[in-house]
């Protein structure tokens, strides 16, 4: 067994969706001078890896820490979406993705990660797709990008309200191209917020 990290690093220089706060990690307490090491973290919850709670654009008040902790790991299914635009639904999809997967999108866009073009030229997953997602109630849809459409954000609002989360900004998926089987373990804080910061990781048999 191994596990493949998915998460980008959290620091004081990570690149946020624009008009969003920065996040800052500030040495706070110091082993010279106080005795120990401490560190405060000021962030909003959508910053770098993250996981969007169905509270986040939809009227639904269950916050992170009201859901069941068996929504975030289950079995991986990744999905290899290099150079689309917008991913359409294929019929290939009736036959790998089933009820309580997680499915994971892989772009190669985590390689832009930093730069202002990482915002402006990812994909949408087509409106057809998210409600096939939803009709096989899988858990979450995992991108390596931001988001998994723009404004007025319509698939957000199609997969949130049918229960499915949805993990933003991964990477590493490109080490799960060639791997049969996966699970996917994507833990949030426990936390009265409508969404959180995650550790993804890939746990391969």
């Amino acid at each position: 067994m191994r596990y493949i990290d998915l998460t980008h690093t959290l620091h004081q220089n990570i690149a946020v969706f624009p008009g969003d706060d920065s996040l800052s990690i500030d040495h706070i307490r110091t082993l010279r001078h106080d005795g120990f090491n401490d560190y405060k973290l000021t962030t909003g919850m959508h910053v770098g890896t993250h996981i969007d709670g169905p509270m986040h654009m939809t009227s639904d008040l269950r916050m992170m820490h009201e859901l069941s902790i068996e929504r975030f790991s289950g079995k991986g299914v990744l999905i290899d979406a290099r150079g689309e635009q917008q991913i359409e639904y294929r019929e290939e999809f009736s036959k790998i993705i089933q009820k309580d997967d997680i499915v994971l999108f892989y772009s190669g866009l985590d390689k832009l990660f930093g730069t202002s073009q990482y915002f402006t030229d990812c994909p949408d997953l087509s409106e057809d797709f998210a409600w096939f997602l939803a009709e096989r109630q899988v858990k979450i849809v995992g991108l390596d990008w931001d988001s998994p459409d723009h404004e007025p954000y319509p698939i957000h609002d199609i997969l949130l309200k049918n229960n499915i989360l949805i993990l933003e900004n991964l990477t590493n998926l490109d080490q799960l191209l060639n791997v049969h089987s996966f699970e996917v373990l994507a833990f949030p804080l426990k936390i009265e917020a409508d969404s959180s910061i995650v550790r993804a990781v890939a746990r391969v048999e």
